[in-house]
């Protein structure tokens, strides 16, 4: 078997960026005491989320990547000798744009890339756009690690499932998805965790956070195919650390080969292409290309 560790955390955001790192780093130290090999942190887990409403406080809160925040993690990870996905932080990129940035940090310390979120949203309780969040490039890599191949999925990137898709067939093996739900879409945190790992073939490690006002129930866990492998309760701080065999990935593709050969048939999707239908449909003006 080849079996790895993984954990996740789920914490209330509190309005001091300085005690959510400290917060977040102890998460760290607790993951590697209980022999995890990587963990993942939630989505705007040291700031808040952008709104609607008045976002200056964070506009001055927004760092560069590589930068101070995910220096602490890198120091962090070699000294435990784990990989982390930060979660996400908001971004100042080098263009002057602004993007919900997370990454993956090696247990060397080594930031091995960032990755940005591709699909920002426009919600009035999540207002990426309104901010001035840009989507990132749509590339959707995969990283070939000592654990297995991982990727990363912010929050929309494992709801739009094409993505997901993708990246299984790139060979992922593990998928971790920060995310930052709350209550009223709560049920859709495994919803999606389940779907996620049902089109790719691959482990989803979720971690979501949690609050008292708004509230947010949290759901964080690590999902195989239909079900949580394991998960931390709704409204608790706190850490799950899971178990889970790769060769399970492998055995799974192996027989979609002979059970499956016809599940997929991307010869038929070609409407996933035009944008333009999909702008039309939503009721959106066409695009300035």
């Amino acid at each position: 078997m080849r079996e790895v560790r993984v954990a996740t955390a789920q914490f209330e955001t509190t309005m001091d960026p300085e005690e959510n790192r400290k917060k977040a780093l102890k998460y760290c130290e607790e993951a590697a005491r209980k022999d995890a090999q990587a963990i993942c942190f939630a989505e705007f887990w040291m700031t808040d989320n952008p709104t609607m409403g008045d976002n200056s406080k964070l506009i001055k809160l927004a760092e560069k990547v590589p930068g101070p925040t995910f220096d602490l993690f890198a120091k962090k990870a070699k000294e435990l000798g784990i990989y982390i996905v930060p979660g996400t932080i908001i971004e100042r990129g080098e263009d002057g744009r602004y993007y919900n940035t997370s990454g993956l940090i090696s247990p060397s310390g080594k930031l091995i890339a960032k990755i940005r979120k591709d699909h920002p949203e426009n919600a009035s309780g999540k207002a990426e756009v309104h901010f001035g969040i840009a989507p990132g490039p749509g590339e959707y890599p995969v990283f070939d690690t000592e654990i297995g191949v991982i990727g990363v999925t912010i929050d929309m990137d494992l709801c739009a499932l094409e993505v997901p898709r993708i990246m299984g067939l790139k060979g992922a093996e593990i998928l971790f998805s920060p995310m930052c739900w709350g209550a009223t879409v709560h049920d859709c945190v495994f919803a999606y965790g389940v779907a996620g790992s049902s089109v790719s073939d691959a482990y989803v490690v979720v971690s979501n956070r949690m609050s008292q006002d708004p509230v947010r129930l949290g759901g964080s866990g690590v999902f195989w195919l239909r079900n949580y492998v394991a998960r931390i309760p709704d409204l608790t701080e706190g850490l799950v650390v899971a178990t889970i065999d790769l060769d399970r990935v492998k055995e799974r593709r192996e027989e979609c080969k002979t059970r499956y050969p016809y599940w997929r048939r991307p010869s038929t999707y070609g409407l996933l292409l035009d944008e333009e239908a999909e702008r039309r449909v939503r009721g959106l003006p066409k695009s300035s290309k």
